[in-house]
């Protein structure tokens, strides 16, 4: 019997790498007709450098949303003149020692580029998840040579506070290797830039942003693409995903040579997950909670859906799973899933299910009892 394992992180507790291994060690020691096919898999969000094998991984100092000197890590190709970047190893959140979006700024990402430009990189693969920031990139493009100022030509850099402010650009500083690079955006969500399902609305509350001031932040998003639309006549603030990462999707989309894919078909491509479906048997996906959200184009969701076009069981393993909002789904969609198991074994409290010693002992015993039931049924 061969198994695709293909499962995304339980963010906080187990890597998809994590996961991927020990599912497969553990068929490997105990269940002699099952083979494990494991694939690391990550949509543009926490784990995504895991994906990519043909890279060389760089260690730096860099400077995360809030000014602080960090560690990071980021993968270079100099033969191809490649680099992949994970927007939440610079300037996520799990970088940070405070949330202040008013602050935050993508200003560290754009010193990373600037340094990989000048190492001749020139086509850059950018996972947006996971980020501090809701600043529309201007933090990020200053460090690359665009200059934002306010009305008393005083220069505006970092984070919603200085987005506020801005009322001119200029792009006569432009780095001239940016001209020659070009960026492929992967992002896991498609928000807009703007409005109810924007940017702002969506995603700022976790950065630290209160609900009272969710519209006077989007009116400073609008007021600046408004700015962006006077001087160049584009607005990419409508397209499907332009709202990532706090509108650095935006940032990338408007002020560089960019295109942005949707993280699960980005992936899919790229792994070849397709061709590894045909070849199995069964599918087990899943990630750290199943609830309406998986079904809005996240990888698991989207994995399933490949799986049952060549009508492959699919288990899906989770930390938690939200029965009520998967019953109102429709039958068919229900459908893409054959069976869902939650790994908890018991009432535990939440510091306690994202321990990582107990999640992973979580993860084998529930594995142990769905493979125990495949091997019930292996002749039926």
């Amino acid at each position: 019997m061969k198994i695709l394992v293909a499962v995304n992180e339980f963010k906080g507790s187990l890597t998809s790498k994590e996961i991927a291994e020990l599912i497969s060690k553990l068929a490997n020691k105990r269940y002699k007709n099952i083979e494990i096919v494991p694939e690391v898999i990550a949509d543009g969000g926490d784990g995504f450098l895991d994906i990519f094998n043909d890279f060389s991984k760089k260690e730096v100092l860099v400077t995360n949303a809030m000014g602080e000197k960090i560690k990071a890590s980021y993968l270079v190709d100099y033969d191809n003149k490649k680099a992949v970047i994970e927007v939440a190893e610079i300037i996520g959140l799990k970088k940070v020692s405070e949330k202040n979006p008013y602050l935050a700024s993508t200003y560290g990402l754009g010193e990373v580029i600037k340094s990989l430009l000048q190492e001749n990189i020139r086509d850059f693969i950018i996972g947006l998840g996971g980020s501090a920031t809701n600043d529309c990139g201007i933090g990020m493009l200053s460090a690359l040579g665009y200059k934002f100022f306010d009305k008393n030509n005083n220069e505006c850099i970092h984070g919603i506070n200085a987005l506020s402010k801005i009322n001119r650009i200029d792009d006569s500083y432009l780095n001239e290797n940016l001209k020659n690079a070009k960026f492929t955006l992967v992002s896991d969500v498609e928000n807009i830039l703007c409005g109810q399902e924007g940017a702002t609305y969506v995603f700022s509350k976790q950065k630290g942003l209160k609900e009272e001031n969710f519209q006077i932040v989007d009116d400073y998003v609008n007021k600046f693409t408004r700015i962006v639309y006077n001087k160049y006549n584009t607005n990419y603030s409508n397209i499907l995903g332009s709202g990532a990462a706090g509108g650095l999707a935006y940032g990338f989309l408007t002020f560089t040579n960019s295109e942005i894919k949707k993280g699960s078909d980005f992936m899919i491509e790229y792994l070849k997950i397709e061709e590894k479906i045909k070849e199995v048997e069964i599918v087990i996906t899943g990630e750290g909670k199943l609830d309406l959200q998986s079904f809005m184009g996240k990888a698991p969701i989207e994995i399933a859906r490949l799986a049952k076009k060549y009508k492959k069981s699919v288990i899906f393993l989770a930390g938690t799973i939200s029965d009520k909002e998967i019953d109102t789904l429709n039958a068919s969609t229900k459908g893409i899933i054959d069976a869902s198991f939650s790994i908890l074994r018991g009432i535990s409290t939440l510091d306690e299910a994202m321990n990582k010693k107990i999640a992973i002992s979580n993860l084998e015993n529930t594995v142990s009892q769905v493979f125990n039931l495949l091997e019930i049924f292996k002749d039926e």
